[in-house]
């Protein structure tokens, strides 16, 4: 049996010739490509005139699109054969006496009106914006296919209810405001009925059984350097459901089946066979992740997520709200008065997750779902906990047989996911995580100093355990969270922001000296430890007496735990992060020091990113 692709294959239409164009046609106004390299072009501005490879790509954008959109089998097949009909998937495809153009050919009059928001906003979720040549990139025009059938599809069931399928591609052809009343012996409308009836719905049944084909799926993690990652644990959460109208999904499903394992020696999964079109979340998880759940707090107590405690609340009031009882939050989060409850508290709560059915099928798929189904799976016991050892998350739809879009070297979909580190970078990580935990100084990693390249990048302090038990669940190299970037009132960030969940072990980076514990910011505590070289100041931490494990004076030892991950109170955006600042030399001066402009800190304060970068895990 066809493939999908090879059943929708085009070849090269007939071109325009000189006397048929029009001066407002795009075959005037751009009559060259203007591409850049990773975009899907054409050959030429004549239907069908595209790449088998290329035209691929774009029979895969339609699909992922409507089928994220939720769109049946069917309604999927009749996008692709409109399409087809269109441009012959060429998205640069553009009319000689028209001013239509793009995959979906969309007239100036129909880009205009694409971008009201009773149109694309409603339909899609966005505004669509084909203006311009915009109109030739292949993903707004998948947009554009899907929002015409859309409406299109509204416009027949309006004018013709016992015939919809049969007068969706009149609309999109004739105009998405045609009145076809008494119209039905216009000679164009009988025209465009002959496409309909041999171009769309004589090819319909088989492009959506082709769409429903069973297929295979395999995940190759790679290096930066394109070489394999082997042994990296993963999971995958495939569909229990199989067959129907519908494409299967799993967001938000609990009835769902979860694969996990670890990459073979060139860094594949197995192979997982499902219906086509189904929905497949790919994971990743930190390769110490069974070492990493047992260094939570709560473990034991079941599935744990985070309330903060507001004005008036109360431990019943939060229990019931969550369905659970107030002897389970007591356990859960230590308290021994179960009347005494601090405003802006994070509460560990026992938690039945769930959560309605998405519109869409997201990308990035919410962690609390995914966490709740992968956790028993992984031997994790929460919500936290689960998505702290989660590195990495996709929702992929699994595209037909015959796809060879990710690797043209397998015959089956093998979807290529990249790391951030090349093959030496990661060897020599692994190498450092097998550093033991030691608390004789001799034999640990010995803190260095090496100079840096800037004024703010003074030193950089190799040999240091990074301070938290877990990656930080965000980039720090980034937006508010990175060191030096903008502040209030002109000041500048004197460190950078570890985001972790509430809870997570915040760990002594190198042998040294408690200094100090004090309230920090926006409740929460700092504790300030001189390590010998330098002196370290580990801020928003959890405030709770119990939650801090060190206090001034105490000597502690390399990947001493010394706290939990705290909760900001009082801000916007809720966050969860240890603030992580680092000094040059020793000493227990003050480190805020609010007449040095731009950190308002001690003049030795230095930025804990290159020193973070080459920390170990172990």
């Amino acid at each position: 049996m066809a493939t999908i692709y090879e059943f929708l294959r085009t070849q090269r239409g007939k071109a325009y010739n000189d006397k048929q164009i029009e001066s407002h046609s795009w075959l005037v106004l751009s009559p060259y490509i203007e591409k850049q390299p990773n975009e899907i072009a054409g050959q030429s501005r004549v239907w069908g005139d595209i790449s088998a490879g290329n035209q691929a790509l774009v029979i895969d954008l339609i699909i992922e699109i409507c089928t994220r959109h939720k769109l049946a089998y069917r309604e999927i097949a009749f996008v692709l054969l409109m399409v087809r009909v269109e441009s012959g998937f060429n998205p640069d495809a553009a009319a000689g006496t028209t001013s239509a153009a793009g995959l979906a050919q969309y007239t100036k009059a129909t880009v205009t009106e694409a971008r009201k928001p009773h149109l694309s906003k409603h339909f899609l979720g966005f505004e669509l914006d084909l203006t311009g040549k915009n109109v030739f990139d292949a993903e707004r025009g998948a947009y554009g296919a899907l929002l015409s059938y859309l409406l299109c599809k509204q416009r027949a069931a309006k004018y013709f209810p016992e015939a919809i399928e049969e007068n969706i591609y009149l609309f999109h052809h004739e105009g998405w405001y045609l009145n076809p009343t008494g119209k039905d012996a216009d000679a164009n409308i009988v025209a465009v009925r002959k496409i309909i009836k041999a171009d769309i719905l004589g090819r319909l049944d088989e492009a959506e059984k082709l769409l429903q084909q069973k297929t295979k799926v395999q995940f190759t993690l790679n290096t930066a350097d394109n070489k394999p990652y082997v042994n990296q644990p993963f999971t995958v959460v495939l569909p229990v459901h199989k067959g129907g109208q519908q494409p299967a999904a799993v967001q938000h499903l609990h009835a769902v089946k979860v694969v996990t394992g670890v990459t073979d020696g060139q860094g594949r999964t197995p192979t997982f066979e499902v219906a086509g079109l189904s929905e497949v979340v790919f994971s990743i998880l930190n390769v110490n992740y069974k070492k990493l759940l047992h260094l939570f707090p709560g473990r034991g107590t079941g599935q744990i997520t985070s309330y903060k405690v507001g004005k008036g609340d109360s431990l019943s009031s939060i229990a019931k709200s969550h369905k659970t009882t107030v002897d389970a939050l007591a356990k859960a989060n230590r308290i021994k008065d179960v009347n005494q409850l601090s405003l802006g508290q994070v509460l560990r709560i026992p938690s039945s997750s769930g959560g309605s059915t998405p519109a869409y099928w997201w990308r990035r798929p919410e962690m609390d779902w995914l966490a709740s189904v992968i956790a028993s799976h992984i031997g994790a016991e929460g919500l936290e906990d689960t998505s702290a050892v989660i590195e990495h998350k996709r929702s992929h739809v699994a595209l037909p047989t015959g796809n060879k879009a990710h690797d043209s070297a397998v015959p089956h979909n093998n979807i290529m996911i990249a790391g951030g580190k090349n093959e030496a970078q990661l060897a020599s990580a692994k190498r450092s995580q097998k550093t033991p935990h030691v608390t004789n100084e001799a034999q640990s990693a010995k803190a260095v100093f090496v100079e840096g390249k800037s004024k703010t990048e003074k030193k950089v302090i190799e040999g240091l355990l990074y301070p938290l038990a877990i990656k930080a669940t965000a980039d720090y190299h980034a937006d508010a969270r990175r060191f030096g970037s903008n502040r209030a009132s002109g000041r500048k960030h004197a460190g950078i922001d570890l985001y972790a969940p509430s809870g997570t072990v915040v760990r002594a980076m190198s042998a040294g000296k408690v200094l100090r514990v004090y309230p920090f910011y926006c409740e929460t505590y700092a504790i300030e430890i001189d390590h010998g070289n330098f002196v370290a100041r580990y801020g928003e931490v959890d405030k709770h007496k119990s939650n801090i494990f060190v206090k001034a004076g105490d000597q502690v030892q390399r990947g001493e735990q010394i706290g939990l991950v705290g909760h900001l109170v009082g801000i916007k955006v809720p966050s969860n992060m240890l603030h992580l600042e680092m000094y040059a030399s020793t000493g227990d001066s003050p480190l805020t020091v609010k007449d040095n402009p731009p950190y308002q800190r001690r003049k030795d304060l230095i930025d804990p990113t290159p020193s973070i970068d080459v920390a170990s895990m172990e």
